[in-house]
């Protein structure tokens, strides 16, 4: 039997990364308290995201949370500004490959299509 669901809720905190870095996959993200989304790892445990962390993401695997299951991401100990003063936090890091942007890949298209239409010397 899993006993993972009598375990309780575990979030991640500044402590978890003092040490060095965790590196986890993502498994499903929920709406959390405060308006803030929660990502929830494999390992069941939680991060619940700032906002700096909600950009990085959503830079690496898009806007849609549904693309963010499954990708690894590094959680590291770093600095954020908050209120105006600069406090340790949780910082991730993607380290799965990005998703391509949608103008990135119609560039690439744009430019084989290009490409291909070279004449042959004769």
């Amino acid at each position: 039997m899993d006993m993972t669901k009598f375990a309780g809720t575990q979030f991640i905190k500044l402590d978890d990364v003092r040490d060095g870095p965790l590196l986890v996959r993502i498994a499903f993200i929920k709406e959390g308290k405060y308006d803030r989304p929660d990502v929830i790892f494999e390992t069941g445990e939680i991060l619940s995201l700032n906002a700096t962390n909600t950009r990085i993401l959503v830079k690496a695997y898009g806007a849609d949370s549904d693309g963010w299951i499954g990708k690894e991401i590094e959680l590291q100990l770093g600095q954020i500004e908050f209120q105006g003063a600069v406090q340790d936090s949780v910082i991730v890091r993607p380290v799965s490959p990005p998703i391509p942007s949608p103008q990135r890949t119609a560039a690439a298209k744009a430019a084989t299509k290009n490409d291909l239409d070279d004449e042959i010397p004769m």
